[in-house]
């Protein structure tokens, strides 16, 4: 979803916590927050897949965002907090899996509170998918273009991977923060 703030118009955001810094994704694409989520493993995987969550009985790619976010790789811990959102991929939606450590708050940020995200420099792929950075508090959170976090060709891959996992449909549970 890409940042598009009416002026004098908030809009809501979700955010989390990876590796020590604070991330959000707007509200409107998010569909449900799971805790304690068991991600399974999927054999021969690309490298950015942390493995796939059953949601609704379907496979959903689980993405870890550490390493796409320029943070060194780190434990693939079959249990990890997961925020399912909806990507458009080719024009056509598809649900996705992003790691966080830990779930915040949700934000209103208005126009006002939004700044165009730096150049992260010619090496690094956040400059695509960093929408922005919102001045929230006392601090900034760095805003997530989630259509833009895998490519289209990753998200191909990444959804044919995730149909290989051999999930078992979890009953509904209390770990879900917010069912949308």
């Amino acid at each position: 979803m890409t940042l598009a703030l009416v002026p004098g118009q908030a809009e809501l955001y979700s955010t989390f916590l990876l590796g020590g810094e604070h991330y959000a994704v707007p509200e409107s694409c998010v569909r449900e927050v799971l805790l304690d989520s068991a991600v399974i493993h999927v054999a021969a995987a690309p490298r950015f897949m942390r493995g796939a969550i059953a949601v609704n009985s379907k496979p959903v790619p689980v993405v870890d965002l550490g390493p796409r976010l320029g943070q060194a790789f780190r434990s693939t811990a079959a249990r990890t907090v997961v925020f399912v959102v909806e990507v458009q991929r080719d024009g056509q939606p598809m649900l996705l899996g992003l790691t966080a450590d830990v779930v915040g708050n949700q934000v209103h940020l208005s126009s006002r509170d939004v700044v165009a995200a730096p150049s992260f420099g010619t090496t690094s792929p956040m400059d695509s998918f960093i929408a922005g950075m919102g001045r929230h508090g006392e601090g900034l959170v760095l805003l997530l273009d989630v259509d833009r976090i895998l490519s289209s060709s990753e998200l191909l891959a990444a959804e044919e991977f995730a149909a290989c996992a051999e999930l078992s449909p979890s009953p509904p549970s209390d770990r879900n923060l917010r069912p949308v």
